[in-house]
């Protein structure tokens, strides 16, 4: 069987697309540049059946071993545009920006350009699409519309008013975001700069940055964080396979080096039994897994 779209190409490695380095083969792997591509890519997999899944900077993603049977799309370079379209007078900046643009690149141009709040996401890995998505710090309350493909092919926008942000998480009718519209505060540029480099400095400080991971493995629960109460469970260093509890951060996951899905499930199911059995608390996952788990 093949695609009538020179964008589709058959079993593409996930470990390839995912910051763990994680993950089988994609039955097919579809890389359209730009929303006619995508569209017509989405219709063909709907006329043949296809289960859709959506894989963007891989940031928070845990691919299965076995690979994913279906179709997998990774928005290509032509959604990695941004665009201010304010005007010089105004006190705000207004962005139009692609779902695959690099969040370290909106922040780069932030520093650059004086994009004022974007300290936010200094250092948090990915792509825009992802970000809003799960809300990442925050970042709806920067939203003004989004531009979304439905499983149908149909595009749609999305206004503010119809988008709904809680923690770590954004309403969305099914379907994969192509564009989103932001806007932020002006600030002079220096401002912007020492801001995204104290932000940095923290970062970097005390999260883990050197070996391969998803990010925060859980969601913190209301009133403490996951990571606190991972470390007073003991559990900082633990390890299953070559998964292990990040000794700089408990609430990272880190690959080793041949890191399998299972063997961090089976590690994030440890740390949520032992985190339950000591302080009576379910750490929900943050990370995203798409697959199905061997076994």
């Amino acid at each position: 069987m093949t695609w009538p779209h020179a964008c589709v190409r058959r079993h593409e490695s996930l470990a390839d697309h995912t910051s763990f380095r994680i993950g089988g083969p994609a039955e097919w792997f579809a890389e359209p540049a730009t929303v006619e591509e995508l569209v017509e890519v989405l219709r063909e997999a709907s006329v043949r059946g296809l289960p859709v899944s959506v894989v963007g900077g891989g940031t928070n993603t845990l691919a299965a071993d076995r690979g994913i049977r279906g179709l997998v799309v990774h928005l290509g370079r032509g959604f990695r545009t941004v665009q201010d379209v304010s005007h010089p007078d105004s006190p705000t900046a207004t962005l139009v920006c692609g779902a695959s643009l690099l969040t370290q690149r909106l922040v780069y141009l932030a520093a650059r350009h004086g994009w004022g709040d974007l300290e936010t996401l200094a250092g948090l890995p990915g792509h825009l699409g992802g970000a809003v998505a799960m809300n990442a710090q925050g970042i709806g309350r920067f939203i003004r519309q989004l531009s979304l493909v439905a499983p149908d092919g149909t595009v749609r926008q999305v206004p503010r008013e119809r988008l709904r942000f809680s923690y770590r998480y954004t309403a969305l009718a099914p379907g994969i975001i192509t564009e989103v519209v932001l806007q932020f505060p002006k600030v002079p540029p220096a401002e912007a700069y020492e801001r995204i480099r104290q932000t940095l400095t923290y970062r970097n400080s005390t999260q883990e940055v050197r070996l391969p991971s998803a990010g925060c493995a859980f969601k913190n629960p209301p009133g403490t964080g996951a990571g606190r109460l991972i470390d007073q469970a003991g559990l900082k260093g633990a390890r299953i396979g070559d998964a292990q509890v990040s000794s700089r951060h408990a609430n990272f996951i880190v690959n080793l080096g041949r890191a399998t899905c299972d063997d961090v499930l089976s590690l994030m199911e440890h740390i949520q039994r032992r985190v339950r059995q000591v302080f009576h608390v379910t750490l929900e996952p943050e990370v995203r897994m798409i697959g199905e788990r061997l076994g």
